[in-house]
């Protein structure tokens, strides 16, 4: 078995700022606050997604607004399950646990990915497709 290399600083710095930017995501999530969670994202963001109702897609407003409407959520559980940089870009993959609220009912899962990219202003969430598991 080859050892592989300790990550060098640089790295560390882009994954915790990475990271950063998915944590303001989780605590819009948590506190029903789309003004917390498009701190996080790109003003031209997308989302794609299934949930029981079909498919759901547009730009990130609509998913701010569901957040605003489905209200807190603040016994959600978050794991990371992959972070991969590629330069500029990443790939997230998230999955989440005990999703609650008006819209999304009670103890809902979720697999999410995320592309993020660093801007001027930080990491940011450019795409998020999502798996809204029954």
């Amino acid at each position: 078995m080859i050892p592989q290399a300790a990550p060098t600083p640089a790295y560390i710095t882009t994954h915790d700022a990475i990271i950063y930017a998915m944590e303001t995501y989780l605590e819009g999530i948590r506190e029903g606050n789309s003004s917390i969670m498009r701190l996080a994202f790109h003003p031209a963001a997308t989302f794609f997604g299934y949930y029981p109702g079909g498919v759901m897609e547009g730009s990130a407003d609509a998913l701010f607004d569901w957040i605003d409407k489905n209200g807190p959520a603040p016994d959600i559980q978050a794991r990371y399950a992959g972070v991969e940089i590629i330069g500029k870009i990443a790939l997230v993959r998230l999955e989440l646990e005990g999703l609650s609220g008006t819209l999304a009912g009670t103890n809902v899962s979720m697999s999410d990915v995320f592309t993020l990219m660093q801007t001027d202003s930080g990491w940011k969430i450019m795409q998020k497709a999502f798996h809204w598991h029954m």
